[in-house]
């Protein structure tokens, strides 16, 4: 099969097409012949070796942990959980570097949900990771609840596009912080106020919410807990030393602080794929560039203004009837 191998840490120029064995199944997995995967920071952060110091050095390697495609293969155990050749999914990898960059990849049974019938492939492998994300800081983190005050900053990228969505079909009141360029894109997924982060501080707005989801990390609990009601959640992206620290210090007290780390999720990501089928979630695409240029799509993401998600074609009309795994 035909991966995107990284050989070391740097820059995108790395990234190497490389024909590969596809992996091999156990009775829990299956084999997923990917259309489509996506790229997210932790991608390119990965890639440059800024995780190295949470995550062991497994170089040379395949990345992405997002994959939406069809089942080839099936383990034994995983039958019995319904699956079958054929059946059209996405999965959240669970494998220590993703490798989703591939035609191929192996994922446990469990953590599969069906690909919604109304998303296309691209836009069902947007879902998986950032979806998690945005679905964990909300609901599990933030425990959010119909009629709560919901401010997220960052609304108008891939998690912050799916945050909206998630906040508003569960019932609150969503303000969405984005550029004023994606206003009406923020409006449109449900956002009931906009604001502008180029000419408005959030930290000295005059109100206070329920949850601040800080879904791009450019603000700490410190300089957020004003604008956070009495018993409020703020929820940062990044492992920032504050962050972490007050995360522990707010155990002790009312206001919690939380540092989000997504991990594969087979009951969320079966949550939001049941959201998309109600009509309540899409996802929002910004470029979609074939798998063989994923070093143009890294550089895209590490700019840090792409509007939704940046997707990967895997499978092209052209191979969509190859099933040759050499």
């Amino acid at each position: 099969m035909q991966a995107i191998v990284l050989p070391r840490y740097g820059s995108a120029d790395n990234f190497q097409v490389t024909s590969i064995r596809p992996p091999k199944i156990t009775a829990d997995q299956v084999l997923i012949k990917i259309h489509a995967a996506s790229v997210n920071p932790v991608d390119w952060k990965l890639r440059q070796g800024m995780l190295k110091w949470v995550m062991p050095d497994m170089l040379p390697g395949v990345l992405g942990f997002d994959a939406a495609g069809e089942i080839s293969e099936v383990g034994y155990a995983a039958q019995q959980q319904g699956w079958k050749v054929g059946d059209a999914v996405m999965a959240f990898s669970d494998n220590t570097l993703g490798g989703c960059y591939a035609e191929y990849v192996a994922v446990d049974a469990k953590l599969l949900a069906r690909k919604p019938d109304n998303l296309s492939y691209e836009e069902a492998a947007g879902i998986p990771l950032a979806g998690t994300t945005a679905w964990k800081s909300l609901v599990k983190l933030g425990q959010l609840h119909s009629g709560d005050e919901v401010l997220i900053n960052g609304a108008s990228g891939g998690v912050g596009t799916y945050a909206v969505q998630i906040a508003k079909a569960l019932g609150a009141k969503v303000t969405a912080v984005c550029s004023e360029s994606n206003h009406e894109l923020v409006r449109s997924l449900g956002a009931d106020e906009a604001i502008d982060y180029h000419q408005v501080n959030i930290t000295r707005l005059n109100r206070t919410f329920d949850i601040v989801f800080d879904a791009v990390s450019k603000s700490t609990y410190s300089e957020c807990r004003r604008i956070l009601n009495p018993t409020g959640h703020y929820i940062a992206t990044l492992p920032s030393v504050e962050n972490i620290g007050f995360s522990v210090i707010s155990k002790l007290q009312r206001q919690g602080c939380h540092v989000v780390l997504a991990r594969p999720d087979g009951d969320t990501l079966r949550a939001l794929a049941s959201l998309a089928n109600e009509g309540k979630l899409r996802t929002v695409i910004d470029t979609v560039y074939p798998l063989n240029e994923v070093a143009d799509a890294h550089r895209q993401s590490e700019g840090e203004h792409v509007v939704g998600k940046i997707v990967l074609q895997v499978l092209s009309e052209e191979t969509s009837n190859d099933e040759s795994y050499d």
